[in-house]
């Protein structure tokens, strides 16, 4: 590490973004952007472009585009997302946007270098890691783009026998980790996460409860608040409006089937990875799961998915212990541990194509070179 250098790490994620730098600040952000809605709105709030919690405060006003909601950008292609060909270019700069306002909260040294690296989903493709690098250009003299479960695991010291599992809101994503950098066959995305889990949890509330009114946000607050997929004796009640009547009512039942949706595709996407390994590794594997993203914070969900794995040898799984910041606290270690003359290789190589496809390639490269010596 260059101490003339400021080095970022980002977790980009579909809901939220975290970043942690060397100049020891961290924070967080919703992953959408705002514009006012017109010059009542523009004149009210004060600016042009609107980020965090004043998304949600001033959304009516607001124009809100999350650029990787249901993997747009990141992992699906535009067409599977149902974004209007007119809406792309919308979603680019508000993933722009997205990435320079979040290195701005790091106040990085003015004149200083900056050198990121930010995690993306598993098997994000070319083309999806070429968007995030053309995000990242304006905001990075050098960036890299590795898989967000790589992160984790390094920002756990966990760096063999250990299958970590990303749950985000957009997809889920699963890699082994063994000691050098995963190729993309060893590793899977499942395109389900946290988003998904709102959508189901909505859905079963309206048809429990047609008379209850409530927003997108609301369901999502109630899932982070009281989520849960145990059998355990729980009761969930909250208050919605009826008619703007505030009314108590039992979500129990909706909300826990609700999270208990990804359960399913995490136990047969680990069930798949722990198949794909040497016999002699695959029990050292089952023994260090690791949970990470905000759907990790479910109530139970780790022992659910020992219980799954029994027929398997039987599985310990662990939850991170900072679902905010790991990602981004792995990447930042990662950044501050690749040495000089790397940085420079792949700073050239951006340079000169303008932030091509060739620089991911390079990154993965130097990233397992690191992984190795590690």
């Amino acid at each position: 590490m260059e101490k003339d250098i400021v080095y970022v790490g980002m977790d980009l994620g579909t809901f939220k973004t975290s970043v942690a730098s060397s100049t020891g600040l961290r924070d967080e952000l919703l992953s959408a952007v705002g514009w006012p809605k017109d010059h009542f709105a523009r004149t009210l709030l004060g600016r042009d472009v609107v980020f965090g919690k004043d998304l949600i405060e001033h959304r009516l006003a607001l124009d809100v585009v999350r650029p990787f909601e249901k993997g747009v950008l990141k992992y699906n292609n535009i067409k599977e997302c149902g974004v209007r060909p007119q809406d792309v270019k919308k979603h680019q700069e508000a993933a722009r946007l997205l990435v320079d306002h979040a290195v701005a909260l790091t106040r990085p040294t003015k004149g200083m270098p900056v050198y990121g690296v930010i995690g993306a989903p598993s098997r994000a493709t070319i083309a999806n890691k070429q968007v995030i690098l053309e995000a990242a250009q304006g905001a990075f003299d050098a960036v890299m783009i590795v898989p967000e479960p790589f992160t984790i695991a390094y920002s756990m010291n966990r760096l063999s026998d250990t299958l970590v599992v990303d749950i985000g809101a957009g997809t889920i994503d699963l890699c082994p980790i063994y000691g050098s950098f995963p190729s993309e066959e060893e590793q899977v995305t499942i395109p389900v996460g946290g988003d998904f889990i709102d959508e189901n949890f909505t859905e079963r509330l309206r048809q429990t409860y047609p008379e209850a009114q409530f927003s997108r946000n609301m369901v999502r607050e109630i899932k982070e608040k009281y989520g849960f997929v145990h059998d355990v004796n729980e009761k969930v009640v909250v208050s919605l409006p009826v008619k703007g009547k505030p009314t108590p009512f039992d979500v129990t039942a909706p909300l826990r089937d609700a999270c208990r949706t990804i359960i399913e595709p995490i136990v047969k996407g680990l069930r798949e990875l722990i198949g794909r390994f040497d016999p002699e590794f695959q029990h050292a594997m089952l023994q260090h799961i690791v949970l990470g993203g905000g759907g990790s914070q479910l109530r139970g969900l780790d022992r659910v998915i020992e219980g799954a794995m029994t027929a398997y040898g039987g599985a310990k799984v662990r939850r991170v212990g900072d679902a905010i910041f790991a990602g981004a606290v792995g990447a930042l270690k990662l950044a501050m541990g690749m040495p000089a003359d790397s940085w420079k290789r792949l700073q050239g190589v951006q340079h000169a194509s303008k932030v091509s496809v060739a620089s991911t390639d390079s990154s993965h490269r130097f990233v397992g070179e690191l992984a190795t010596k590690v």
